[in-house]
């Protein structure tokens, strides 16, 4: 190598040296680790809040986790005609905001209806599990002889997805505590997918009661942990706009 070349490597270093931090972030690419840090700290407080404020971000302790010994077997192929109680769950996303339905017949007898609102960020996924979560709360109560139910859902995956022991939010893990519960006290509990829009009585209802949670905003709002996957592209977003506010001064400066 050449004495001239050496000496531009060396003068390119040395000005490297002296460039601001931010230079460098642009140069290569990177946030600033102070804002990464404040990032991670942020998730992490959504994640596992304190003892005064209750975690926001859709997730469960390992130490909570349903015991996979107890095996949860709930998507059956077969619809059962001659359960009392039959169950339909529905979900609904829009602009407006998130919510829930809930339609629960009794010997072909329609008994009630029962609909929640989710906070907006949430998904359409959640409110649908959020569905099942309410409607086994409901059953669990109900007082009669023959301790058989189906529980219907437009969403397959939703039931795939509790039978795989790698998703441990927290409405999935409620979802199996409470299966595990109500069979305790004698319930025969299933569940079915049914195509949505197929003019079914219980299906259109819940999706009606759905789109009414989702769009009044006097249904109280009841249920707000939201999706990890949302969250940390929230604190994305709010980490590049703090970096570009940052380089604005420092040009300014």
């Amino acid at each position: 190598m050449c004495v001239c070349v050496y000496v531009r490597i060396c003068v390119c270093m040395y000005v490297c040296f002296l460039l601001s931090k931010e230079v460098h972030c642009i140069l290569t690419g990177l946030t600033p680790i102070a804002i990464k840090i404040e990032k991670a700290y942020q998730f992490y407080h959504l994640t596992k809040g304190s003892s005064e404020v209750e975690a926001l971000v859709d997730g469960m302790e390992v130490r909570y986790w349903h015991h996979p010994a107890e095996t949860i077997n709930f998507l059956t192929e077969n619809k059962e005609e001659t359960n009392t109680i039959h169950v339909f769950t529905d979900g609904s996303k829009s602009e407006q905001g998130v919510g829930t339905g809930v339609a629960i017949f009794r010997s072909g007898k329609h008994i009630i209806s029962l609909k929640y609102r989710l906070n907006k960020r949430c998904t359409n996924n959640q409110a649908e599990q959020l569905a099942i979560v309410r409607a086994l709360d409901y059953t669990e109560n109900l007082q009669t002889q023959n301790k058989t139910a189906t529980i219907y859902t437009v969403i397959r995956m939703t039931l795939e997805s509790l039978e795989n022991s790698n998703i441990h939010t927290f409405l999935f893990e409620e979802i199996r505590k409470k299966l595990t519960e109500i069979r305790k006290t004698n319930w025969k509990i299933q569940s079915s997918w049914v195509k949505a829009h197929v003019r079914i009585q219980g299906n259109e209802l819940a999706e009606t009661l759905a789109k009414e949670a989702a769009t009044n905003v006097d249904v109280k709002e009841s249920y707000k942990k939201v999706p990890k996957s949302v969250v940390i592209s929230e604190l994305g977003e709010i980490s590049v706009e703090k970096w570009q506010r940052e380089l604005e001064l420092t040009r300014k400066g």
